[in-house]
């Protein structure tokens, strides 16, 4: 009898070791599961957060390297735009130097100055202009300057290194001309800006509207038929013996860059 309780007892004891190992087995694997999962949820939110950094980070430089291509490329434009620009410019100086060519072919003229247009008068850019030729290119006071193939002045003033010019516009600029058309001979006189007069016309003289006014040798020791502006306006006025001419002349200082100087 007592033999039989042992015998359950140890059974007992057996079974509820053999729970126990299972238990402690299921038990160990489900902690172990939770562990893992508690040490992966910050690892994973730390992970994140670097992740995130490089990704500003790269952005941040990749950021970087485009403004500063960016600025390159401003750069490289705006260089290109400045030499294109200066393309352009020495173009339109060839293009001033051939008319000066041809001009000087065209009257057969032996020897001219080219000068550079280097400021205009202080009062009045209209009556006048400075050049870089002076007395060291013996250039003289009287000297013709042409432009475009047309008279625009006359050397008034002569430095060592620089002259002075005075333009057709200018109220004391004087010569003697004649018109293209009908070889009259007048007087000119500048006047304002784009303009001159031709003074003491008699009323029998065949002054026609938009006939060219140019130089005459007569009484001058000037080259001629170099144009200096066109009739535009004739009037007669009651009881006066001289008929009034105005002239619009070719003198354009807003463009003006090179000129000729024809030595008397």
């Amino acid at each position: 009898m007592l033999f039989n309780v042992k015998r359950k007892l140890l059974k007992v004891t057996y079974f509820l070791i053999g729970i126990s190992i299972v238990l402690f087995i299921i038990f160990s694997n489900f902690f172990k599961g939770l562990s893992v999962d508690f040490i992966g949820v910050p690892n994973k939110a730390i992970s994140s957060i670097v992740e995130s950094f490089n990704n500003l980070f790269v952005y941040l430089q990749d950021k970087k390297s485009l403004l500063e291509e960016n600025k390159s490329l401003k750069k490289q434009i705006e260089i290109l735009k400045l030499e294109n620009q200066k393309n352009f410019y020495l173009e339109k100086e060839n293009e001033a130097l051939k008319k000066m060519l041809d001009f000087k072919n065209y009257y057969g003229f032996s020897h001219v100055l080219v000068g550079k247009v280097i400021g205009f008068s202080p009062d009045n850019w209209v009556d006048g202009f400075f050049i870089d030729l002076g007395k060291k290119e013996n250039i003289k006071e009287g000297d013709l300057v042409v432009a475009g193939g047309y008279l625009i002045g006359i050397v008034k003033v002569v430095g060592q290194n620089f002259s002075e010019v005075m333009s057709v516009n200018d109220k004391n600029f004087k010569i003697t001309v004649r018109t293209r058309k009908t070889g009259e001979i007048c007087f000119y006189n500048g006047l304002d800006y784009k303009k001159g007069v031709l003074k003491y016309v008699r009323p029998e003289q065949d002054i026609r509207f938009s006939d060219v006014v140019e130089t005459t040798v007569i009484n001058s020791s000037n080259p001629e038929g170099i144009p200096i502006g066109i009739v535009r306006k004739i009037s007669t006025k009651e009881g006066e013996f001289f008929r009034e001419i105005e002239i619009e002349t070719f003198y354009y200082p807003y463009s003006l860059n090179y000129v000729l100087v024809i030595p008397r």
